[in-house]
């Protein structure tokens, strides 16, 4: 009997896909580019997410907030220190392969532009803010820093007789608040058994009484407030801030 040929199905066996691209761990998921020791380096972040140098640089200057970086994978968030990407550890895994897997693989890559990425531009002024400080510091006079001392203890004692007002203001605040809220229950309750007395002729004390309920409630409500923006405004603190900077870039 003749031998009847099955036609094949055109799967492929479960072995050959995973084999076709072997290499696709050391690819960089965002250009697909084989990673390598100069700029696409393997960097690795703490979400064990590997990308390539040259691609985080440019993620790294989308970045609001240079001392970090969002994984374009999970969006976990890496610090970078020094607000340079070259500072991230290196896949070692990927780095130890090096170049086995671009010999065995005869596609081309992509080619990178001549010149590596700019500076993050924060770090660009603090670079330049740090460069001044120096030059500042280096020419400054012995005078020039006793009166800068001057001004920093002046500031101080400032702040310091600033914050106990504050403190002062607050407790006040605190014992007006209190004692108006009290005040409020007691003639509100008065006035509402003055209004529901039935004399007569009808006494004008109830409706005295709630009016001042009223106001003492009005008077409340503004101090609380008064209370509210002495706490939690940052004048103080920005300038305390400012002025520790500025003796620490001094110094």
């Amino acid at each position: 009997m003749a031998e009847v040929e099955l036609p094949s199905s055109g799967a492929d066996p479960p072995g050959e896909a995973s084999s076709a691209f072997p290499y696709e761990e050391y690819e960089c998921k965002i250009c697909y580019n084989y990673f390598d020791l100069d700029r696409r380096a393997p960097k690795i972040l703490e979400c064990l997410h590997t990308f390539c140098e040259e691609c985080l640089n440019t993620l790294h200057l989308r970045e609001e907030r240079p001392w970090r970086i969002s994984c374009p994978v999970c969006r976990h968030r890496t610090p970078v220190p020094d607000y340079r990407i070259q500072n991230l550890p290196n896949n070692t895994k990927v780095t130890e392969d090096f170049p086995l897997y671009i010999d065995s693989d005869p596609l081309p890559q992509d080619a990178l532009p001549p010149f590596p990425p700019p500076l993050h531009p924060a770090l660009v002024a603090l670079r330049r803010e740090e460069a001044s400080g120096a030059s500042s510091v280096s020419q400054a006079t012995p005078s020039t820093t006793v009166s800068t001392a001057t001004t920093l203890s002046q500031d101080s004692v400032r702040y310091d007789s600033c914050q106990s007002c504050k403190r002062v203001a607050l407790t006040t605040g605190c014992v007006c608040v209190i004692f108006s809220f009290l005040s409020m229950l007691v003639l509100l309750f008065m006035g509402l058994i003055f209004v529901h007395s039935h004399s007569i002729p009808p006494s004008p004390a109830g409706p005295i009484c709630l009016s001042v309920a009223s106001i003492l409630a009005m008077f409340s409500v503004v101090v609380t407030w008064l209370i509210c923006w002495l706490k939690y405004r940052p004048d103080h603190e920005t300038g305390r801030a400012s002025a520790t900077g500025s003796s620490r870039r001094n110094a």
